[in-house]
């Protein structure tokens, strides 16, 4: 049968776990206008969450249009502003003789041209050439709140996987933010809702405290709403009932040991507990729990030595130093077992592993983000791979 677990595409409204209160803040948040942000570091349930919490809103009556983009492969300012648009474009025209009259109506000054789908499953959309006169960019830029005009009714924009935007945008992102920043407070009836990856810490480097902290492009533009994490009585819960579903068992004890091994990442509980499914036919036990965290191991193999072969020596045995627990990384002690040099030498190590998602600081101590990643390190890395 078909595995009740699911970890390779965001989840329906109704089949995300916990996180109602934050659910219930945002849903308010964006029904009232206000602005948010989300943010959290990868594979965590981001855009499940964002599910619930827009299935919340439009039950509301009068509910307002909302429109998702995801800006993963956006690379300037003119393609967002152009990619926003078809977004909004294919919220409400469905045929080319709709797509045309809202063309003509709405961009006067741009005129756009419209390719039209030659098989089925594509879409239209606008195409806008490179170079763009000056009364057209600033139409394009101005689009959300002409649209909200044009249909009289507010519009929610869910702008995801937001951080590539400001990766990509190089020496002009401060500048460039500062402006739509600007722009977007300007617009009545548009509430943005602003989602992506990166580190949830207040210390170290996060792509969204370099938007959002104070004297930068986005500070008080919109309210930070942090996702809480999934009980683990509730994941629990679950995995023990979706086992029983297809007449199969799995202790409270087993299912707590996938859910801490993991330490309750969504991605990984899901992806370990439906391994453990599929090896069990009547009840699970040690030999099927074992067997599962190594076929989960072998599967992110390939991945994990991926990122450290992108890694220099230094920044391996400094990994190999917070996998020992180690907190006074600028000991001389430390620094002569871990080939760390000096002080200087390990804050350049640590941003640098920061800025690559492997690590987070909290309260003074670095932590390995991706707990796979950590257990994987910690069970073949450092045992496979002779380090002198």
């Amino acid at each position: 049968m078909n595995s009740p677990f699911q970890y390779n595409r965001p989840l329906q409204a109704t089949d995300v776990l916990g996180r109602t209160a934050c659910a219930n803040w945002l849903a308010s948040n964006l029904f009232k206008g206000q602005h948010s942000v989300v943010w959290d570091t990868p594979k965590t349930g981001k855009s499940s969450f964002i599910n619930k919490v827009l299935a919340q809103i439009l039950k509301k009556e009068q509910a307002p249009l909302v429109c998702r983009l995801s800006c993963f492969n956006i690379r300037s300012e003119h393609s967002f502003y152009a990619a926003q648009t078809n977004a909004l474009f294919g919220c409400v025209a469905n045929t080319l003789g709709e797509w045309e009259n809202l063309a003509a109506t709405l961009l006067p000054v741009s005129k756009p041209g419209i390719t039209v789908p030659n098989h089925q499953g594509n879409k239209f959309f606008l195409v806008f050439p490179d170079d763009l006169p000056l009364e057209a960019y600033h139409e394009l830029a101005r689009f959300p709140q002409t649209f909200s005009t044009h249909l009289n009714r507010p519009v929610i924009v869910v702008l995801e996987s937001f951080q590539t935007l400001a990766e990509f945008s190089g020496t002009s992102a401060r500048s460039m933010f500062q402006k739509i920043a600007e722009l977007w407070k300007s617009m009545k009836n548009v509430t943005w809702l602003i989602c992506g990856s990166g580190s949830t810490t207040s210390t170290g480097y996060s792509v969204f405290r370099e938007l959002f902290d104070e004297r930068r492009p986005f500070y008080r533009f919109a309210e930070h709403v942090p996702m809480e994490p999934i009980e683990e009585k509730e994941f629990t819960d679950y995995i023990i009932r979706s086992f029983a579903k297809a007449g199969r068992v799995i202790s409270r004890d087993y299912a707590g040991m996938i859910f801490q091994k993991m330490e309750g990442h969504p991605y990984y509980v899901q992806y370990l507990a439906d391994i453990c499914f599929s090896n069990t036919k009547g009840y699970m036990n040690d030999i099927m729990y074992q067997s599962g965290l190594e076929e989960l191991l072998d599967i992110f193999q390939q991945p994990f030595e991926s990122i450290c072969q992108e890694l220099t020596t230094p920044q391996i045995y400094f990994l190999r130093a917070v996998s020992k627990g180690v907190e006074q990384f600028c000991s001389i002690k430390v620094m002569d077992k871990y080939l760390l040099k000096s002080s200087g030498n390990v804050s350049r190590i640590r941003d640098a592993l920061e800025r690559k998602g492997i690590i987070e600081t909290v309260r003074k101590k670095p932590h390995f983000i991706d707990p796979l990643f950590r257990f994987w390190f910690e069970e073949r890395f450092c045992k496979t791979y002779w380090l002198t």
